[in-house]
């Protein structure tokens, strides 16, 4: 194994992946587990160990890089994170290096996707921009001149907590009215069991027969020509085309990728999202600003990890 490879792992609420990279950023081989509100210290290890030798990684050199969606303090211990509940008070970098029998590199997932996208994905050559993760939860990563942003004390560019409607719906995190609220798996399974019914029903038979979580479940419902389906999609679309066309206002960028499970299905209605986007956007149209789909897809937060513990050495 070349000791200019790198392995990085992109945790998550519903998976951790891994990725296994070269010096120039090439994926050679990935690996993907499941993950859950039941997901404990010791299955967190177990797992990532597991995943380590899966990809046959096990000479790969430490450090090795992990993206993580949830708030760590200065002391390593993980302060939030409503979809991992049973690693709050846990030291994430600490667990993972026992899993894996070497130091960790940690960041925030969005972070390391956009590191990804900067390294030979969608945003490739651009100094400034804005990845935009839309998911389990909603999420960015900022780059600013070439170097991720993260803000005075490390949580910079907390996207998926913009709020977007004063008092609007509650959020994970306890606020009201967060785009997180609106634009992601767990807001969408609340805004279809607020309706309940037959659009309920047909998406546990979609769950039954493909194995569709909501968000997935409901975009093809929609497609399908499903009313109710249809206001949901409307929903997260255009309150991220709000948040988006905010974020455009506010750091002057020009560049916004994005990427996450249910990233694809935002871009197949791209111009209903660049609608609510120029509809708040200041100064500038929206044919100033490059919206582009995540190049380096599902894998990209694990990529940028393992990019991230590469400039560790």
């Amino acid at each position: 194994m070349s000791a200019g490879h790198a392995l990085g792992f992109d945790l998550g609420g519903q998976s951790v992946k891994a990725a296994l990279v070269d010096g120039s950023g090439n994926l050679l081989r990935s690996g993907k587990a499941p993950t859950g509100k039941d997901t404990s210290a010791e299955a967190l290890k177990s797992t990532l160990g597991a995943l380590k030798a899966e990809v046959g990684a096990d000479d790969v050199q430490a450090p090795y890089g992990l993206g993580f969606a949830g708030v760590v303090g200065d002391d390593g211990v993980l302060q939030g994170s409503p979809n991992l509940p049973l690693l709050l008070g846990e030291k994430i970098g600490e667990l993972a290096a026992q899993g894996l029998g070497g130091p960790v590199e940690i960041d925030n997932d969005a972070n390391c996707a956009a590191v990804a996208e900067g390294w030979g994905g969608a945003a490739d050559g651009s100094r400034d921009f804005m990845l935009v993760t839309v998911g389990t939860g909603v999420g960015a990563g900022l780059v600013l001149d070439g170097r991720v942003f993260t803000g005075s004390t490390g949580h910079g560019c907390e996207f998926g907590h913009m709020i977007v409607v004063a008092g609007g719906r509650a959020c994970g995190c306890g606020a009201k009215g967060c785009i997180e609220a609106y634009a992601c798996e767990a807001a969408i399974a609340s805004m279809v069991k607020e309706r309940g019914g037959s659009l309920e029903a047909a998406l546990a038979a979609l769950s039954e027969e493909k194995g569709y979580a909501y968000a997935q479940g409901v975009f093809e419902l929609a497609d399908e020509g499903n009313a109710e389906a249809s206001e949901i999609c409307e929903t997260v679309v255009t309150m991220l085309g709000i948040a988006m066309g905010s974020a455009v206002n506010v750091l002057d960028i020009t560049t916004l990728v994005v990427a996450g499970g249910i990233g694809n299905a935002v871009m197949a209605r791209k111009a209903a999202l660049e609608k609510a986007m120029d509809e708040v956007l200041f100064a500038r149209s929206v044919s100033d600003v490059d919206v582009v789909a995540s190049a380096r897809g599902p894998i990209a937060g694990a990529i940028g990890a393992a990019r991230i513990a590469m400039l560790a050495r």
